[in-house]
């Protein structure tokens, strides 16, 4: 009987380690990537905006935030450091322009960390004069926190001529 009895809190055991809770859903890296996407779309409007609160709600508000830029100078460390960077470009940049191409985004298993790479297009002007940037690499790392996908880390490259 203390065998029977052995066995069936066993069993019972594997059913309850076995049975899954419905209101959990599984990841789905397929919408992730949908939502990354959105998430970089809304990046170059908001810098096509110059809509600061758009870009501060894309990054991850705190110290882990790095970014590095075209220019060797150009690496930014925390998120006030990002804001206060892109407060500056739009002060200066008038008519700004992004097109994005080849984006690839990649979803880590358990749908909680990303990473992309794209190629953008970037014009602009500062006074009369413009500037284009072709073919600009820009890459970078998301995380998911709180169910929204926010950036931790870029970097954009100049291709060599």
């Amino acid at each position: 009987m203390k065998r029977l009895a052995w066995y069936a809190a066993l069993l019972l055991l594997f059913a309850s380690a076995c049975n899954s809770n419905p209101a959990v859903k599984a990841p789905d890296p397929s919408a992730e990537k949908e939502a990354i996407k959105l998430a970089l779309q809304k990046y170059v409007i908001a810098n096509e905006t110059q809509n600061i609160a758009m870009i501060a709600d894309l990054w991850a508000n705190d110290s882990t935030v790095f970014s590095i830029g075209t220019d060797r100078r150009d690496v930014l460390e925390g998120f006030e450091a990002v804001k206060s960077t892109f407060s500056g470009q739009f002060e200066r940049f008038e008519d700004t322009f992004i097109a994005a191409r080849d984006l690839r985004i990649y979803v880590h298993p358990s749908c909680e960390a990303a990473w992309f790479s794209q190629v953008l297009q970037y014009n602009f002007t500062i006074g009369d004069t413009g500037y284009e940037y072709p073919d600009l690499r820009f890459t970078g790392f998301l995380e998911k926190r709180d169910g929204k996908w926010v950036i931790l880390q870029t970097h954009l490259s100049k291709p060599a001529n």
